[in-house]
């Protein structure tokens, strides 16, 4: 589970992109992009929009948690975000959601076999002596 765990409303919450969390945010906010434009301004909207993409990346990392096999844990909402977030809490929240979106959309790829690639290993060797 690749999630950004943060103090939300004082509580541990762990935001993370799922599909279904991509599709509500394309439908919030017309996809990660509107997302990112969308809280970037200091003002009331784009708290508001860091409210909203917060408890729907909440809502997916508490789904996940549950289907491997935690505790069930209240899903935090708007109202609890918007009336518990201290001015100083906003630029981490700020911060935490696209971090979550990145995990999200980030891949690791590992190799299929152990084989080198002795073309590339003899350039590499070349750029060091060069």
């Amino acid at each position: 589970m690749k999630a950004v765990k943060i103090d939300l409303a004082g509580r541990e919450q762990y935001l993370m992109l799922t599909v279904e969390g991509m599709f509500q945010i394309d439908d919030a906010f017309g996809g990660s992009a509107g997302l990112i434009d969308a809280i970037r301004p200091g003002t009331r909207e784009g708290f508001d929009a860091a409210c909203r993409a917060a408890v729907i990346l909440a809502e997916q990392g508490e789904l996940a948690r549950r289907q491997l096999g935690y505790a069930p844990a209240p899903i935090v909402d708007v109202e609890t975000i918007r009336a518990a977030t201290a001015p100083s809490d906003l630029a981490r929240l700020k911060l935490a959601i696209p971090a979550a979106l990145s995990l999200g959309y980030g891949r690791e790829v590992e190799p299929e076999t152990n084989e080198i690639d002795l073309g590339l290993a003899e350039l590499e060797a070349q750029k060091k002596t060069g």
